[in-house]
């Protein structure tokens, strides 16, 4: 409808401006205007068919995308290599047709009162339909629930498989939903689109019409402010969707401490293992290793009542020999559970060894990325939660590592303009190019703090840094104040008829105040152009999804890639705008030769100043983050290859474009030793955390607990 008005306009100014003999003939411009609304009509009518003719065969497609998806993340990657069957792979254990997937029995409970105990053969797809497919799976740390809830999708996937009205199986780990706490209907189209690269509207109809199964892992991992909220929202959705089937799985302390139980329909207690199941599982083992370990020391049976500590005690007694014997001078690590993780690290990185990183480096770094998510309560690491934050020391100036980023960045950003300034011999441009680096710095100064914090909300002032100088006490002050986008607003309606002043006095032919007033008009309509695009773009990019999986690159991250995309799309639509707003006053004022000069200019230069003040810098930012952190030896630069090796030591599992330890006990440990090891990065921990019961952190990843 636009176009079309805009079309009728434009035949009007044409129309009268045509030669006097074309008169008798402008009756035709309104039958041919016509006749063009026409066939956009139908062009328009036709376009609006065709996606209905093709969404028949769209979502069979997308259900079988969507199938391999979960089976490949979750089944093959994850479940298939859990680590009670890593353990049997790795002491060659041979399976046998009747080998058990795992040694622990269940307790199923239905919520009219009937109980009933099952055994390790028993089906979880048959129990959940005996449960009226909505149950709750609890037990202690370590005791499977995340096994059994896998089991539970790879027997539903199989089902979908060969039934097409069954609804897809899909696994979410809820640690991510106490970012924002939405619905959670409308999570799951989130979560759908930002783990599974499902489209918007595609999740969003499965989940309205009940065509996703919910199989929520982690109700535990969720923080215990948000917990009790978090049940509220399962509760509710299972209100509005009665007939939708859902699984949930939380440790039992924590469910037994919720204010209400969920209203589903049964729970599911996996029980601790008895003498006798241990008992078996050493026999399948042989002599030696495990069998002489527990024999020779009685605290590892008590810490043998899970399927995960077993597995554990497995791989880290393995080579037969005893309990690891202190150093001189050294300490007893904590307790026996303790102790048992400190032997399997010890273990693992003995059997697989790597020429770059000495165990004690590896297990640093896994401390330092166990620290980081267990201080942002997630449980997936994803490459763009490195940040500045991550530092030990994080400046030993105070000076934050996003204003080296501006510096840097408008230096360049000088060099180049400086660079088409000395080239472009007008002086009028050298004034246009001089304001540009102004409005470059009116760019950098405004939201400053959300343009570069890429994933995890907006950094404040940290009290505990060192002593600063006046003048940076008095930029972190105004920075932090609300006199900033006031100082920007002023800044650039001062910027323009200066820069206009200059720039008129200057042009060629001698000093012309209507000169000043076309280039003032012209670069102060830049200024404004430029600043509401840069605050559109930032808030378009916040409520934007995070970019699907993106492959095997590092730099640039997911999220500055998506950036770097976003800005790419609009810049040449941009400095179109740019362009002609600068065309048209400065045209009016002088001539059209210098109004073209002067709109390439200032149209060139806010294009470039966009996109290296929006996605540029970020850039930069990640690269100097990364080579500080490789510095302090926190993390490795580049990570990937560090993360490979730690999946093939049996620390981590790679999931989609994520990591997560193979259990949360594992990660908890890692954890512990990074506060032990480094006080620096634990002081910070502890304020960040404090914060975070305040503050509304964004999320990073959403995947489960990894099988035990």
């Amino acid at each position: 409808m636009i176009v079309v008005a805009l079309l009728g306009v434009a035949t009007n100014v044409a129309t009268g401006a045509l030669p006097d003999g074309w008169t008798p003939y402008l009756w035709l411009a309104w039958p041919l205007l016509m006749l063009l609304v026409s066939v956009l009509v139908v062009v328009e009518v036709q376009r609006g068919r065709e996606p209905r003719r093709a969404a028949t065969a769209v979502p069979a497609r997308s259900r079988r995308v969507m199938l391999d998806r979960v089976r490949r993340y979750w089944i093959v990657s994850v479940l298939d290599r859990s680590l009670y069957e890593e353990a049997r792979i790795e002491l060659g254990v041979a399976a046998t047709a009747d080998d058990r997937r795992h040694p622990w029995s269940l307790r199923a409970v239905h919520r009219d009162g009937f109980a009933t105990s099952l055994d390790d053969r028993t089906s979880i797809s048959t129990l959940f339909d005996q449960l009226d497919e909505t149950v709750v799976i609890i037990g202690a740390p370590g005791a499977g629930k995340t096994t059994t809830l896998l089991e539970l999708a790879r027997d539903l996937l199989d089902r979908a498989d060969r039934d097409p009205d069954a609804p897809i199986p899909a696994v979410f780990n809820l640690s991510s939903w106490a970012t924002l706490r939405r619905p959670l209907d409308q999570w799951l189209v989130e979560q759908l689109t930002e783990r599974y690269g499902i489209p918007a509207d595609q999740a969003a109809a499965w989940v309205a019409a009940g065509q996703i199964l919910p199989l929520l892992d982690g109700l535990d991992e969720v923080a215990e402010q948000h917990r009790d909220a978090c049940a509220e929202a399962i509760a509710a959705f299972h209100e509005r969707q009665p007939l939708t089937p859902i699984a949930v799985c939380c440790r039992q302390a924590e469910y037994e401490g919720l204010r209400s139980e969920l209203p589903l329909y049964g729970t599911v207690a996996i029980q601790p293992l008895d003498r006798s199941q241990i008992e078996r599982y050493l026999d399948r083992l042989g002599p030696g290793g495990l069998r002489d370990a527990v024999d020779a020391d009685p605290e590892l049976w008590k810490l043998a009542d899970s399927p995960l500590m077993l597995s554990i005690m497995a791989l880290a007694y393995a080579d037969g020999t005893g309990v690891r014997p202190l150093a001189a001078g050294e300490t007893s690590p904590g307790s026996g559970r303790d102790r048992l993780f400190a032997r399997y690290i010890d273990t693992m990185l003995g059997r697989r060894p790597h020429p770059r990183w000495a165990p004690a480096q590896t297990a640093r770094y896994l401390s330092t990325l166990a620290q980081a998510l267990r201080l942002r309560n997630q449980t997936v690491f994803v490459l763009d939660m490195v940040d500045e934050s991550w530092s030990a020391r994080e400046s030993a100036s105070g000076w934050p590592m996003t204003w080296n980023t501006m510096l840097l960045s408008w230096t360049a950003i000088a060099a180049v303009l400086g660079a088409a300034a000395w080239t472009w011999d007008s002086p009028p441009g050298a004034v246009l190019l001089s304001g540009l680096l102004v409005l470059a710095g009116l760019m950098y100064a405004n939201r400053y703090d959300g343009l570069f914090d890429l994933t995890w909300g907006v950094r404040r002032r940290n009290e505990s840094r060192p002593p600063r100088s006046w003048l940076q006490d008095w930029a972190l002050d105004l920075v932090d104040s609300a006199y900033l986008e006031r100082f920007v607003l002023v800044s650039a309606a001062v910027a323009g008829p200066v820069v206009g002043g200059l720039a008129g006095w200057f042009a060629p032919g001698g000093a012309s105040w209507p000169a000043g007033l076309g280039y003032g008009a012209g670069f102060l309509l830049t200024t404004v152009v430029a600043l509401v695009a840069l605050d559109s773009a930032q808030v378009t990019l916040y409520f934007l999804p995070p970019p699907p999986r993106a492959g095997r690159r590092e730099l640039p991250s997911p999220l500055v890639g998506q950036r770097l995309s976003f800005i790419a799309r609009g810049l040449p639509g941009f400095g179109l705008v740019v362009a002609v707003l600068t065309y048209v006053p400065v045209a009016v004022a002088r001539d059209s030769a210098e109004a073209l000069r002067a709109a390439m200019l200032l149209g060139g230069g806010s294009m470039l100043l966009l996109v290296a003040v929006a996605a540029l810098s970020p850039m930069v930012e990640q690269i100097l983050v990364r080579r500080r952190l490789a510095r302090e030896d926190l993390v490795p630069y580049p990570l990937l290859p560090f993360l490979d090796h730690a999946v093939q030591c049996l620390f981590l599992r790679q999931v989609g474009d994520g990591y997560i330890f193979v259990h949360r006990e594992l990660l908890d440990h890692f954890a512990d030793r990074a506060e032990a090891d480094m006080p620096l990065l634990r002081f910070r921990a502890t304020a960040h955390a404090a914060r975070e019961r305040s503050d509304r952190v964004a999320p990073a990843s959403n995947e489960p607990e990894p099988a035990s």
